[in-house]
């Protein structure tokens, strides 16, 4: 008994949940129980809590957002209760509350998501749920396996070994079809459990076994045409006997009935497996006529060839052939050697109970899958985007190693070595994970924490479920944001623990219902193409809210101005929601549309600045944006006023007389007297004229948003949506200049503003924000890193 602990998917004998015997009787022998099984153990794994996405974190910051709003708007109500006239008391404050809550936030989420589902449709990446289109972008570790995502999954037959020659695919010509090629051929069509659709060689109708089913394909590329069709050659050596292949054994061995030369009947036996396992059951090697001893010089070249085609990630198959005689005596030999009688229920049996040893050798066939075109790229990409690349697989470490060199995850090998640095550690390495496999838990999660500590990028070979899922958790552990693509029952736990869970297009329904995100042409750098589109989402949303939040300053400070200087201006109710949702909402979801201004992939992950609602955004909105639209529309108010005779001094304290119904001779500046309807229809025109002044300044704020750092000239203006959004602004402040505020439609007479007035009024507010905002990026652009980024850079 080995100390190493043995598999229990590598036993020769398993008992697996749900397995019944439909028919007869059978043994089974029950390895562990309960937790202590592979489902029971997955089942633990995928129940654990899942790690908060970056969607349910901007939920929670915008539900405390939202809970100060309306404790400072209760708080407020409170305060001013006792102020007379309660009913104006009471529409002020709630014209606050509508102001300052983002009624328009869902919308835009929504919008902005669906719009980013839409992108990545289009780059074949299913979005299951909008978790995974939001947390992508903010990604600093891939967990992805190494085959089928980054290679074609299409195996390809690259090197031939026979008579003593390594004959390369793509050089192969019809003079090197020797006869012993062709057994070789032969010897691979007929061992191996392929079937194939009748009458057409290239389509598999189910695929057992990956190697026959590339051959068969690979002999219409060689243009055998010296050979039979598979179906004819298949019905010439029926197929009497098969053991399969097994990763204990590592052979399959296939008994054939066929005839010879003079048409009597004979039985040959055919091995394909493992080069180290065939090899040692061959006597004799064939090479062109003759046939020589295998001896050991002539062993160990073969098994170096095999090494050299294995650690350039071939997967290399060995092949060899014996006569047994005719059938009688077969059945003779097999009974002697069983003790079993032919015929019946053990007829596979004593087909199989034959020495399969003293075997000719026929040669090597090496298959090879390819990368992708477009992994390479990807994964330069990724690099630079500053995202963690592990692969993950179950091959060996020479196979994973070969594939990680072809995708450019593992540099060129060099004659130098570079110790590693705090600043720079290992770039990439290989390691064999089945090392640490006997180890206890505790201590693997320390191996794997610090290997993911010690290399930027990290190639794990011999990985088993468990030890994906550790690695996975280690990283969330370890502060990174983690996405694991997976495509089998296996990976789901690992999914289950990760930020965003991947499955290729076509993987176990298990897999597929744990994930997120589902590539449709299961290529890794797909996934790498729509990282991209989540985080210009990121970006888009923070200029759609740092646009929005612009109007809450005028809203503050209107109410305070009411309050405090006791001067009669409020915003209606419905103004509030015109301007919630037609001046905001409307032209806001234009801008996410908008274009990425610099190449986002070549940026970090702001994972310590993962803040939809931050303290740059509210300044830049509040106090550099928001001062100046609030500064226009007081502007615009004492200008109307004072144009109706009511000057600025007068206006103070007014509030209380302003709206008592009981006074008809409230006077102005000029001695004129004001009745109570009067001033109704004077305070819809106050109204309008204010709603005009900050559909006005964020016509202007749009155009000026759609950069947060970028020359606007130079970024263009290819959205054009947003150019219908500013056009849209433009026919509000017009439609509102002639009609006045909807609240004031049932008046005669209302319709009196004079819109060349406006314009001359808020023309240089407007050049002040232009100067301002174009400043403030020529500076950000000028000095990068600087003290202004930090303040104003949302």
């Amino acid at each position: 008994m080995t100390s190493k602990a043995l598999s229990k998917w590598s036993s020769s004998n398993m008992g697996l949940a749900c397995t019944h015997a439909i028919s007869g009787f059978g043994f089974g022998v029950a390895l562990a129980c309960g937790r202590n099984t592979e489902a029971g153990s997955m089942t633990a794994l995928s129940f654990q809590e899942r790690s908060p996405s970056r969607s349910e974190k901007h939920q929670k910051q915008i539900s405390y957002y939202l809970l100060l709003v309306a404790s400072v708007c209760f708080l407020l109500l409170f305060c001013t209760t006792g102020f007379e006239h309660g009913q104006v008391v009471y529409a002020v404050n709630l014209s606050l509350l509508l102001g300052l809550t983002p009624l328009y936030l869902p919308f835009i989420l929504y919008w902005g998501l669906r719009r980013t589902k839409v992108r990545m449709r289009r780059k074949q990446c299913h979005v299951r749920n909008l978790r995974g289109a939001s947390t992508l972008g903010l990604s600093t570790v891939i967990v992805s396996d190494l085959v089928g995502t980054m290679t074609k999954r299409r195996m390809r037959v690259s090197e031939i070994f026979v008579d003593m020659a390594l004959l390369s695919v793509d050089n192969l010509g019809v003079s090197a079809q020797s006869p012993r090629f062709i057994e070789l051929i032969q010897a691979s069509v007929l061992c191996n459990d392929a079937v194939i659709c009748p009458g057409n060689i290239g389509v598999p109708k189910m695929q057992k076994d990956m190697y026959g089913n590339i051959l068969d394909i690979a002999l219409l590329k060689f243009g055998l045409m010296n050979l039979p069709n598979i179906d004819l050659l298949r019905q010439d050596h029926e197929k009497v006997a098969n053991k399969h292949y097994t990763s204990e054994d590592k052979v399959q061995v296939t008994v054939h009935r066929t005839r010879d030369a003079d048409g009597q009947l004979k039985l040959i036996l055919l091995m394909k497996g493992h080069c180290d396992v065939v090899i040692r059951r061959c006597s004799t090697f064939a090479i062109r006529d003759e046939e020589l001893p295998l001896d050991e010089q002539l062993q160990e070249i073969i098994l170096s060839l095999a090494d050299g085609l294995l650690e350039a990630g071939r997967h290399v198959r060995a092949f060899a052939y014996k006569e047994l005689g005719d059938e009688l005596e077969f059945r003779r030999f097999s009974q002697v050697n069983t003790g079993l009688e032919g015929g019946g229920e053990y007829k596979y049996r004593d087909y199989l109970a034959v020495d399969t040893y003293s075997l000719r050798f026929l040669g090597m066939i090496a298959t090879y899958n390819p990368p992708r075109s477009t992994i390479p790229k990807a994964v330069d990409r990724c690099q630079a985007a500053g995202i963690k690349l592990i692969v993950v697989t179950q091959r060996k470490p020479k196979m994973a190693k070969a594939v990680a060199l072809d995708v450019g995850i593992l540099p060129a090998a060099t004659d130098t070595f570079q110790a590693p640095t705090k600043r720079m550690p290992y770039v990439a390495d290989v390691v064999d994970m089945s090392l640490y496999a006997d180890e206890k838990p505790q201590h693997q999660r320390r191996h794997i924490e610090q290997l993911l500590l010690d290399h930027r990028d990290l190639v794990c070979a011999g990985t088993s479920t468990d030890q994906l899922h550790w690695i996975a958790d280690a990283c969330r552990r370890l502060g990174a944001v983690v996405s694991v693509i997976g495509g089998t029952l296996h990976d789901t736990p690992a999914m289950r623990s990760s930020h965003v869970g991947v499955a290729r297009y076509g993987c176990a329904v298990m897999c597929e219902a744990s994930a997120d995100l589902i590539l449709l042409d299961s290529s890794f750098a797909t996934l790498v193409n729509v990282v991209g589109d989540s985080r210009l989402l990121f970006e888009n949303l923070k200029k759609a809210l740092a646009y929005c939040l612009a109007t809450n300053t005028c809203n503050i400070l209107v109410y305070c101005s009411f309050f405090l200087l006791g001067v009669p201006l409020h915003i209606h109710i419905i103004d509030e929601l015109i301007l919630a949702f037609l001046v905001n909402l409307v032209p806001a979801l234009a801008l996410i549309h908008e274009p990425p201004e610099e190449n986002l992939m070549l940026q970090m992950p702001k994972v310590y600045d993962d803040f939809l609602l931050n303290s740059r955004l509210f300044f830049v909105s509040h106090i550099l944006v928001g001062t100046i639209e609030a500064a226009a529309v007081f502007m615009t108010y004492f200008v109307f006023m004072a144009d109706k005779g009511f000057l600025p001094r007068t206006l103070v304290d007014l509030h209380i007389p302003w709206h008592d119904d009981m006074l008809d001779d409230i006077t102005d500046s000029f001695g004129q007297e004001w009745s109570s309807e009067a001033r109704v229809q004077l305070e819809c025109q106050v109204s309008s004229i204010c709603l005009m002044a900050i559909t006005a300044m964020q016509c202007t704020n749009l155009v000026l948003t759609k950069t947060g750092r970028a020359n606007l000239l130079a970024h263009g203006f290819g959205n054009w949506l947003l150019l219908l959004a500013v056009l849209f602004l433009i026919l509000l402040c017009v439609l509102l200049c002639i009609m006045d505020s909807t609240v004031c439609l049932r008046l005669e007479g209302t319709n009196e503003l004079h819109f060349g007035h406006f314009l001359w009024t808020n023309w240089p507010f407007m050049v002040l924000l232009v100067l301002l905002e174009t400043t403030r990026r020529y500076f950000l652009r000028l000095f990068p890193d600087s003290w202004l980024e930090l303040v104003t850079m949302y």
